[in-house]
């Protein structure tokens, strides 16, 4: 991985989770004045009515979002890869001479009914572009490094995550003020 990308995923990773510590902070400023101002001020139904249960009721519904989140990256791969193995070969070929090609062997020939042999030599030319059965086998050593490029598609579940537990935990601190405002203004979560 590129040391841009690094810096880019830590770079995100502190983005979600300094944005969850900044919503919770702000979260908790705004319960905090609510639940003052329902004690100081209970004259103010409308305030309540009209704000507090709607923006507790919307927070939570953000938070029940977050569990759902799936964080999508394209990530480009781009490497070489060694390879190593030796490549065994066993075939049948047929070969086309590239020039003549002298052959001399020594040679016995029997004469019939016991006639005795002569031993000699055979010589003979076999001409350019003859062809010629030939059995090749060989084992081809193989070293090589091939350039892997690709790119992987992934999707992380926020759920799944770290901040999976601060999904947890905002939802635990949103649940009594939840409860209240269900048993004193009678809204609900959504």
């Amino acid at each position: 991985m590129k040391r841009s990308e690094r810096l880019w995923l830590a770079f995100e990773k502190f983005a979600i989770f300094f944005s969850f510590i900044v919503v919770f902070i702000l979260v908790m400023l705004a319960l905090v004045l609510a639940y003052s101002t329902w004690q100081v001020l209970p004259t103010l139904q409308a305030l309540r009515d009209e704000i507090a249960c709607p923006l507790i009721s919307d927070v939570d519904g953000l938070v029940a979002d977050l569990e759902s989140v799936v964080i999508t990256k394209t990530i480009p791969i781009s490497q070489t890869i060694p390879v190593q193995f030796d490549l065994p070969i066993e075939k049948n070929l047929t070969v086309e001479l590239t020039q003549d090609v002298d052959l001399r062997r020594p040679a016995t020939m029997v004469l019939p009914a016991g006639g005795g042999q002569i031993n000699g030599t055979v010589y003979m030319v076999l001409p350019r572009g003859q062809d010629l059965p030939v059995h090749m086998k060989m084992t081809v050593p193989v070293s090589q490094t091939l350039p892997v490029e690709f790119d992987v598609l992934v999707a992380i579940p926020l759920r799944e995550t770290e901040l999976g537990l601060v999904i947890d935990r905002l939802e635990e601190l949103l649940a009594p003020y939840l409860d209240l405002l269900d048993k004193t203004l009678k809204c609900s979560a959504p």
